[in-house]
């Protein structure tokens, strides 16, 4: 079991490391992953290895979690791919860029006021039904809000910092009075890539340091603050004992996302019964087709085997283990019940996109690819903390909508000299 934890634990350790010597790394693909790693896997992986929960099983739970942080160095050392450079190499008019994101900060501000007004028995399921519906269209107010951010702090126009302010009450509503991870996540990356893209600024030190360390005490707290918040987020956090709360997740017995991956290999490995990749388009189909408008016999015809796996009824028909309802069975798990060991390689396909992203949104008309790096940076740290098949529609979904706003803003009649290795600095080409 050693052998396996060791490895995992020094690359995040020397990951980490390398973001504090040069804090602008953070903003990168197998940094920000790292961060991710550390403060959500990390803890759990120790507290698992210390008790050997899981047995020979815990060992190639701790072997993918190695190998998938492994996979997201290796694929971004791939040199960035030039056609996708020259496709995002867009010049913008700025008013019609604003424009856009007023648009997208309006839809989302009006669907998550509709969201609001369903009744208990509409929003007790929100993840069928209308509910998704509003959240899929409620989400738009935070690409809306990327966009109104980098125009304020580009151009400095007064209409931009209103609809900035406007947008950010929704992602800190979220944040504060709901506990919500990912929405917090967005919007502070959101805010600090924003600030670096515009202005050339990175993070302190102390502020990469403070903010891993105080996401792995906050994040096993995350349930009670969100029942102590709706009510009085500031009392929240005094009354939470984040410390206790912290030791009591390193105990072994306590509910963790790696225990259910652990029990996902398991029983993955027992019955032989990979997805090989079926699980991917199904979550495309679940997201993106709507069974109240299309029915559901014709959305389930578009499933392969005709439903998707439900990961609580496979590990439970298996194992006789049942998994803690909204506990999720993390990137390691999901992807190894895909294509077992091969799963990895899912990070290295982000790695290099990431790469070829990270390059565009550096280059002159590179402000499309910087939203969009923005807006799918969480849906990476996701595909680590939740599940990989969540990536894919993300990345759609953000493609679809910032495409749609950079296809309006986009100026006519400038000729852009197309991207090749020798245009693209050094610097990144060598990395």
């Amino acid at each position: 079991m050693l052998n396996f934890f060791v490895p995992f634990a020094l690359s995040c350790i020397l990951l980490l490391a390398a973001t504090i010597v040069r804090p602008r790394l953070i903003y990168e693909y197998p940094y920000f992953m790292a961060a991710a790693f550390t403060a959500f896997v990390l803890p759990q992986a120790y507290a698992l290895y210390r008790d050997e929960w899981g047995g020979i099983y815990l060992r190639t739970a701790l072997l993918m979690c190695f190998l998938c942080l492994a996979c997201c160095w290796l694929g971004y050392q791939r040199r960035p791919h030039p056609a996708l450079l020259e496709k995002l190499n867009i010049p913008i008019d700025p008013a019609r860029f604003l424009q856009g994101g007023i648009v997208l900060v309006l839809i989302g501000w009006y669907f998550t006021y509709k969201l609001g007004t369903l009744s208990e028995e509409e929003s007790s399921n929100m993840s069928t039904g209308i509910p998704t519906v509003y959240q899929f269209f409620g989400g738009l107010v935070y690409p809306g809000f990327a966009i109104c951010f980098y125009c304020a702090l580009k151009r400095k126009w007064i209409i931009a910092w209103l609809a900035t302010v406007a947008a950010a009450m929704i992602p800190m509503q979220a944040a504060l009075f709901y506990g919500r991870r990912e929405p917090t996540v967005l919007f502070l990356l959101a805010v600090g890539l924003g600030i670096y893209f515009i202005k050339g600024k990175t993070p302190p030190r102390w502020v990469i340091i403070t903010g891993v360390a105080g996401a792995m005490l906050f994040i096993p707290s995350t349930s009670e603050y969100r029942q102590l918040a709706k009510e009085h987020p500031l009392k929240a956090l005094r009354e939470i004992n984040f410390t206790e709360q912290f030791k009591e997740a390193l105990d072994p017995n306590a509910i963790s996302e790696l225990k259910n991956a652990t029990a996902v290999i398991a029983a993955t490995e027992e019955t032989g019964d990979y997805e090989f990749g079926a699980g991917y388009w199904n979550q495309i189909v679940f997201r993106f087709v709507p069974a109240q408008f299309l029915g559901k016999d014709f959305k389930n015809s578009l499933l392969i085997g005709g439903e998707q796996r439900d990961m609580s009824d496979f590990v439970e028909k298996v194992l006789g283990f049942e998994l803690p309802v909204g506990v999720t069975v993390t990137g390691m798990g999901d992807s190894f019940n895909e294509f077992g060991y091969l799963g990895c390689l899912f990070f290295v396909a982000l790695g290099y996109l990431f790469k070829t992203l990270w390059a565009a949104a550096n280059q002159p008309n590179g402000t499309v690819a910087q939203i969009l790096y923005i807006q799918i940076t969480t849906s990476a740290m996701r595909a680590a903390t939740h599940q990989t098949v969540d990536f894919l529609p993300g990345f759609i979904y953000s493609v679809i909508f910032i495409g749609a706003i950079a296809f309006y803003a986009k100026e006519r009649g400038v000729f852009v000299a197309p991207f090749s290795r020798v245009d693209a600095p050094a610097q990144l080409l060598s990395k």
